[in-house]
């Protein structure tokens, strides 16, 4: 019988990270760091337990007065939503906000859904084993879905601070308040039917189900969106709208980093030429050694921050036809329209300096190669 009600805890939040992990459509995350943060959100629902004991003791946070929404308000914000979240978004950006796996935007979703369905899990096993099977159907189709769409709400705004620096702090708050106003709210409706009259309880269970059919809404809104493609097609004109509340590109929004930018270039590489088209920037350069190759820095991103904005494509000789021939030449990767790239914006912030002069390190390396001069083992870029 234990067997079967942990089973009925966890079942719940492995479809769920599941399905989330399986969104994450261009680069995957390594297990072993969201076992971590699954890991850290278990820890948090002990850690909680003991904060919320600890102030219990000083300040009630389950209060026990004549009002009865006030006790639920109570309960729901100081005894839950608060401490929870909080110590949720503390985890997650222990564990991720420097980490360099977290270079995507769908990734704040990810680890933060995984830290917490961490809590989630751990506190769906303390309920189940204390209360039995309908306890654990019951929370499976509400509590543990339910943290994770407070969950996507953080990771969505989380990212949002990660890859828009210029508003950090705006989404970092966004990032720890939302949740906790879901929460808080998710729990006042259920928590302020106890005590009340016939008519307000059957209100409030309607308001319930209504606002879990906004969390689901809003959560699968935010996953598909940040689990789309903003790669080599430049990210679509609503986004730019939702991202700079007007129709421009990263050149256009930030022209002083843009013109930066662009000297850099110049300075080292004159001949280089610019191209903008559709919101994506690119520079063409010809580069000769023992052939003539044509090269393609493309600022796949609209905002500059991230290495993973800047691609280098090879349009002679096709890199397509290289790949072909030979499949293990490092740091090719292929991109969502099937097309093959050189991944050689090695370090953060971006430049595109120092990515057209790995590329010349790899073109001179990928010839040593060609001829036989140095083994695949050798081919490394630093």
């Amino acid at each position: 019988m234990i067997l079967f009600l942990l089973i009925l805890s966890v079942l719940p939040a492995a479809i769920i990270l599941f399905y989330v992990y399986r969104r994450d459509k261009y680069e995957q995350e390594p297990l072993g760091l969201l076992l971590i943060a699954f890991g850290l959100g278990a820890f948090s629902t002990l850690f909680v337990f003991a904060v919320v004991s600890v102030i219990n003791l000083i300040i009630p946070v389950e209060p026990n007065t004549d009002n009865n929404f006030f006790n639920a308000f109570v309960t729901s914000f100081a005894g839950a939503a608060i401490p929870e979240e909080l110590l949720k978004f503390v985890m997650l950006y222990l564990l991720v906000w420097k980490n360099r796996n977290f270079n995507e935007r769908f990734d704040g979703i990810i680890y933060s859904v995984f830290v917490s369905l961490g809590f989630a899990t751990l506190e769906n096993i303390l309920y189940v084993l204390q209360n039995g099977v309908g306890v654990g159907l019951l929370r499976a189709f509400t509590a543990v879905p339910a943290h994770a769409l407070f969950g996507v709400a953080m990771g969505y705004y989380f990212s949002y601070a990660k890859f828009l620096p210029e508003h950090r702090h705006k989404y970092i708050t966004l990032s720890i308040c939302v949740p906790i106003l879901l929460h808080g709210t998710y729990n006042f409706l259920i928590f302020s039917q106890k005590e009340t009259t016939q008519t307000i309880s059957i209100l409030l269970c309607m308001f319930f189900f209504a606002f879990v059919v906004f969390l689901w809404w809003q959560g699968f809104k935010k996953i598909k969106k940040m689990s789309a493609d903003f790669y080599f097609s430049g990210i679509p004109e609503i986004e730019i709208l939702e991202y700079i509340n007007a129709k421009r590109g990263w050149y256009e929004t930030n022209p002083l980093s843009f013109e930066q930018e662009k000297l850099e270039i110049w300075k080292r590489y004159p001949e280089a030429k610019l191209d903008i088209n559709d919101g994506l920037v690119t520079f063409i350069l010809v580069v000769n050694t023992t052939r003539e190759w044509i090269i393609q820095l493309a600022y796949a991103r609209n905002y500059r921050n991230l290495k993973e904005q800047l691609r280098i494509y090879l349009i002679e000789p096709d890199l397509n036809e290289l790949v072909e021939i030979e499949n293990s030449i490092p740091f090719v990767k292929i991109d969502m329209s099937n097309s093959y790239y050189l991944d050689l914006a090695l370090y953060n912030p971006a430049s595109g300096v120092k990515t057209i002069e790995n590329v010349m390190k790899w073109i001179i390396l990928f010839e040593k190669w060609v001829n036989e001069e140095i083994k695949i083992e050798e081919f490394v870029i630093r």
